[in-house]
């Protein structure tokens, strides 16, 4: 069974792994203004306690983590004084792209959004989570960003151009997320389902699981403005 420790002197009483836990694994002290793990045994392993805790005060025990294969310091420091993105000996084009999104991955992500929602119900933001944390872990890069504000430059580029991101941080807790070409939105478009769904909900957390591991950050949604040209969410952002 999987182990819950709260860090009490350094846990700042926001209750936001309250809010956040899909199986209500924990109830708030009032009155010592802490956490309390009430339900250990509900837990299934997805960190978004840990992940949203502003201090870190959250561990977890007898779980096993996904192995950062390509982020080893000695393999990061090899390929930075190496140099350099090494280019597909074909790129896709954006064409193509496009059609393998709407085709194939958006038709399973239908799928397996539908099948999450009915066994999973209020645990689909923790799954989105894990797999963009899951994806910064496995996905090879060159060196370690140095703040939140290059873990977004590597956000911007990594994701294209499937999604067209435009975030605007201000450096410290603010940060607004524009999404203009989303191949999401368009396939909602062609099946007819109404954006702000669970395809989106998937989105911003696969995107906020990325971010937060890439960029040693926790992030909170405040709202989320679905358009047909352009999707915002506006996130505080808790930085290590």
């Amino acid at each position: 069974m999987i182990r819950i420790a709260i860090d009490e002197e350094a846990c700042v009483g926001c209750s936001l792994c309250v809010d956040e836990c899909p199986t209500d694994v924990f109830e708030f002290d009032e009155e010592k203004r802490i956490p309390r793990v009430v339900r250990e045994k509900e837990c299934f392993g997805c960190l978004s306690c840990s992940q949203i805790c502003p201090a870190s005060a959250i561990t977890h025990e007898d779980i096993v983590h996904s192995e950062d294969h390509y982020h080893d310091e000695e393999n990061i420091r090899l390929a930075s004084r190496l140099g350099i993105d090494i280019p597909l000996l074909h790129a896709p084009s954006d064409d193509e792209h496009r059609k393998a999104a709407l085709e194939d991955l958006g038709i399973r992500l239908l799928s397996v959004a539908s099948v999450f929602r009915q066994t999973l119900g209020g645990s689909l933001p923790a799954v989105g989570t894990m797999a963009g944390m899951t994806l910064a872990t496995q996905l090879p890069r060159y060196r370690v960003p140095e703040d939140f504000q290059e873990a977004l430059d590597m956000a911007v580029k990594q994701f294209a151009p499937a999604w067209d991101l435009k975030p605007d941080y201000d450096g410290s807790s603010g940060l607004d997320i524009k999404v203009g070409t989303c191949f999401i939105r368009e396939l909602c478009k062609e099946e007819g389902i109404e954006l702000g769904g669970d395809l989106c909900v998937l989105f911003y957390n696969y995107l906020a699981g990325y971010l937060g591991k890439m960029g040693s950050a926790r992030l909170k949604l405040k709202e989320s403005i679905p358009g047909d040209s352009q999707c915002t969410y506006k996130v505080e952002v808790y930085t290590k």
